[in-house]
C-alpha cells in the first residue's frame, strides 16, 4: 500500500507541469484572418462601385485612404509580434466605420 501511495504521488508530481501548461491561456498571435477577409471584401466593394459608376474617383480615393488606415493599424498591431484582443477590437471598429462609409458613398446618388 505504501508503494502505491508513493507511485500516485510521483505520478501527480510528474503530471503537474502538463496540467499547468494545459490551463495556460492560448498564446496570442499575429494571425488576423477575419480582418484580412474583411479587407478583401471591402476592397472588392470599392472596386465594384468604381466599375459600376456608383463611386466617383474622388469618393474611391477617399475610401482607399480609409482602407490604408486599417492596414496601418494592422501593421502597427503586428509589429510587436502579438495582436491583442484590444487591438483586434480597434481594427474591427475601424473596419465597421469604413464599411458604413462605403455603403453611404455607393448609395449617395452621385455618378461619374
Amino acid at each position: 500500500m505504501y508503494k502505491f501511495k508513493i507511485s500516485i504521488a510521483a505520478f501527480m508530481i510528474a503530471a503537474l507541469p502538463a496540467l499547468a501548461h494545459a490551463q495556460a491561456a492560448p498564446p496570442a498571435s499575429t494571425a488576423t484572418p477575419n480582418i484580412d477577409k474583411r479587407k478583401v471584401e471591402q476592397q472588392r466593394r470599392i472596386d465594384q462601385g468604381v466599375k459600376s459608376g456608383e463611386l466617383t474617383e474622388r469618393e474611391a480615393a477617399s475610401l482607399q485612404k480609409g482602407q490604408a488606415k486599417v492596414q496601418r493599424m494592422e501593421d502597427k498591431a503586428k509589429s510587436d509580434g502579438v495582436v491583442t484582443d484590444k487591438e483586434r477590437k480597434k481594427i474591427t471598429h475601424e473596419q465597421d466605420k469604413q464599411s458604413k462609409r462605403i455603403e453611404r458613398e455607393k448609395h449617395d446618388r452621385q455618378r461619374k
